[in-house]
């Protein structure tokens, strides 16, 4: 049966994951990618930038009485942001969706980056369905 401890760890492993794999391992494709799960923050601008964020899951796996909810449907968004060009963007993302890939999520969305007021954007979204033993928490 799933937790409240599991939603809250989910977006974290996921985000802790894509950071490590794009930003801190050796070789890391992004060494100075600013990551976050923060929407808004009163600090100035950094580039590029990755906003990742779990959007609200649906519930699989009932139980016949409806109970206990043993998997979900998880989508994670995000956003990547650059100051210089939309193939920044779209490099950081094709980075970001092999990452998503490796942790069995299908990409659900990925349009090509828009530029607007010399920001260019990039959003792509991922689904999978998880179950409550499922590895990508437990780390088994």
């Amino acid at each position: 049966m799933l937790t409240d401890t599991w939603f809250a760890e989910l977006e974290s492993t996921i985000f802790t994951t894509v950071q490590y794999e794009l930003k801190i391992k050796d070789g890391a494709p992004f060494p100075k990618l600013k990551c976050t799960t923060v929407s808004q923050s009163d600090k100035p601008s950094e580039f590029p930038t990755l906003y990742l964020h779990e959007l609200p899951e649906a519930e699989m796996g009932q139980d016949l009485e409806n109970r206990t909810v043993n998997a979900v449907r998880c989508t994670i968004e995000t956003q990547v942001f650059s100051n210089k060009s939309e193939t920044e963007v779209r490099k950081i993302l094709s980075a970001v969706i092999l990452v998503m890939k490796g942790l069995r999520f299908n990409v659900t969305m990925f349009p090509d980056p828009d530029t607007r007021n010399g920001i260019a954007v990039g959003i792509a979204r991922f689904s999978r369905v998880i179950g409550s033993g499922d590895g990508i928490v437990t780390g088994k």
